[in-house]
Protein backbone atom coordinates (compact mmCIF):
# COMPACT_ATOMS: atom_id res chain seq x y z
CA UNK A 1 0.00 0.00 0.00
CA UNK A 2 1.29 3.47 -0.82
CA UNK A 3 1.76 6.34 1.59
CA UNK A 4 -0.23 9.46 0.71
CA UNK A 5 0.38 12.98 1.98
CA UNK A 6 -2.55 15.10 3.18
CA UNK A 7 -2.96 18.68 4.34
CA UNK A 8 -5.60 19.83 6.83
CA UNK A 9 -7.86 22.62 5.55
CA UNK A 10 -8.27 24.03 9.08
CA UNK A 11 -4.83 24.07 10.71
CA UNK A 12 -2.71 23.36 7.58
CA UNK A 13 -0.97 20.42 9.29
CA UNK A 14 0.67 18.03 6.81
CA UNK A 15 0.63 14.32 7.54
CA UNK A 16 1.02 10.93 5.86
CA UNK A 17 -1.44 8.05 5.66
CA UNK A 18 -0.88 4.46 4.52
CA UNK A 19 -3.89 3.75 2.26
CA UNK A 20 -5.09 1.49 -0.50
CA UNK A 21 -4.67 2.84 -4.03
CA UNK A 22 -7.67 4.99 -4.93
CA UNK A 23 -8.89 5.41 -1.35
CA UNK A 24 -10.44 8.78 -0.62
CA UNK A 25 -10.40 11.16 2.30
CA UNK A 26 -13.97 10.68 3.50
CA UNK A 27 -12.96 8.72 6.63
CA UNK A 28 -9.85 10.75 7.47
CA UNK A 29 -9.43 13.41 10.13
CA UNK A 30 -6.46 15.64 10.90
CA UNK A 31 -4.35 14.05 13.67
CA UNK A 32 -3.56 17.53 15.01
CA UNK A 33 -6.96 19.27 15.22
CA UNK A 34 -9.49 16.56 14.28
CA UNK A 35 -10.92 18.41 11.26
CA UNK A 36 -12.54 16.09 8.69
CA UNK A 37 -11.61 15.51 5.05
CA UNK A 38 -8.03 16.72 4.62
CA UNK A 39 -6.84 17.45 1.07
CA UNK A 40 -4.55 14.97 -0.71
CA UNK A 41 -1.27 16.58 -1.76
CA UNK A 42 0.82 15.91 -4.82
CA UNK A 43 4.24 14.78 -3.74
CA UNK A 44 7.47 13.61 -5.29
CA UNK A 45 8.66 10.09 -4.76
CA UNK A 46 12.15 8.70 -4.47
CA UNK A 47 13.43 5.88 -6.60
CA UNK A 48 16.85 4.35 -6.83
CA UNK A 49 18.40 1.74 -9.03
CA UNK A 50 21.81 0.33 -9.66
CA UNK A 51 23.43 0.88 -13.05
CA UNK A 52 26.21 -1.61 -12.39
CA UNK A 53 25.96 -4.24 -15.10
CA UNK A 54 22.76 -2.72 -16.40
CA UNK A 55 22.05 -1.77 -19.99
CA UNK A 56 19.30 0.62 -18.93
CA UNK A 57 19.13 3.94 -20.73
CA UNK A 58 16.88 5.60 -18.14
CA UNK A 59 19.66 7.94 -17.05
CA UNK A 60 20.56 8.99 -20.59
CA UNK A 61 17.55 11.31 -20.90
CA UNK A 62 17.98 14.91 -19.96
CA UNK A 63 15.82 15.95 -16.96
CA UNK A 64 13.79 18.35 -19.11
CA UNK A 65 12.81 15.62 -21.58
CA UNK A 66 11.25 13.51 -18.82
CA UNK A 67 8.51 16.07 -18.25
CA UNK A 68 7.28 16.60 -21.80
Amino acid sequence: MPIYEYKCTSCEERFEVLQRVGAGNENLVCPSCGAPKPVKQFSAFAMSHSTTGSSSTANSCSPASRFR
